[in-house]
């Protein structure tokens, strides 16, 4: 009895391995387009860069640029909103006061989600991401 239970177990084994193999190669075929990020011979502009927190990317090398819609107050605070591009921790973009003029202005992270802005005329700007 026990050498029946034994060959059952070893069956099943088997054709669990024999199944999983059979799936792994019909899904690598299924499309040609379709890479991993780390085979590199797929990738024209594949790199990686230990000085960011990512291992391998693909893109250019150095910080990823960012855009986003934000709002927040002037010194006066009056309420103001805009667009910014971010690349690191600075970046640049407009800003619109409440009576629709618009203004630049040069933004710095300085914290999570909340940034310090200054136009040309020398006006600062607390500032969040939406």
């Amino acid at each position: 009895m026990k050498m029946k239970f034994y060959i059952l177990i070893l069956s099943i084994l088997l054709l669990s391995c024999n199944n999983k193999r059979k799936f792994d190669s019909e899904n690598t075929n299924q499309s040609t387009n379709v890479y991993k990020v780390n085979d590199k011979s797929n990738i024209n502009n594949y790199h990686t860069n230990p000085d960011y927190k990512y291992e391998s990317r693909t893109g250019n090398s150095g910080d990823y640029n960012y855009n986003y819609d934000i709002n927040g107050s002037d010194q006066d605070g009056n309420n103001v909103t805009g667009n910014i591009d971010i690349n690191g921790k600075y970046g640049t973009g407009t800003i619109t006061d409440e009576d629709g003029n618009e203004k630049a202005v040069d933004v710095e992270w300085v914290n999570r989600g909340a940034l310090e802005g200054t136009d040309e005329d020398g006006n600062s700007y607390d500032l969040e991401v939406e």
